[in-house]
């Protein structure tokens, strides 16, 4: 009876372990800082991510406009794009007050913490 039940533990706790793997990704689902320098020559006014599989960019990711020669911060959130396989690799697209943009491809944003725009 103890062979039983210590069989029936170890098999439940062999098939959980995938389980653990998965959660602690989605623990481990990060928020970065990510510094954007700005070295355009023009006024920067929108940030956007992409998931390199998808055709369509997330929201703004900047508050206020980023002047040339200037830096700003924000916080990335890995979570605004669940459902997506990229883990932390993405498109990033910034724009500018000329209407004009500038995309880095395949960016590992957990690596890849500042990102420099020329």
């Amino acid at each position: 009876m103890v062979n039983r039940w210590l069989s029936k533990v170890t098999i439940a706790a062999g098939l959980s372990l995938p389980l653990l793997g998965l959660t602690a990704a989605s623990v481990f689902a990060q928020i970065v800082t990510i510094s954007v320098i700005n070295n355009s020559g023009k006024t920067m006014t929108a940030i956007y991510m992409s998931p390199p599989d998808k055709e369509a960019w997330g929201k703004n990711e900047l508050g206020d406009p980023i002047a040339d020669r200037e830096k700003a911060e924000f916080e990335w959130d890995q979570a605004d794009y669940e459902g997506s396989d990229a883990g932390c690799v993405f498109d990033v697209r910034a724009e500018y007050a000329d209407g004009r943009s500038t995309d880095l491809l395949d960016v590992d944003l957990c690596k890849e913490t500042a990102l420099n725009f020329k």
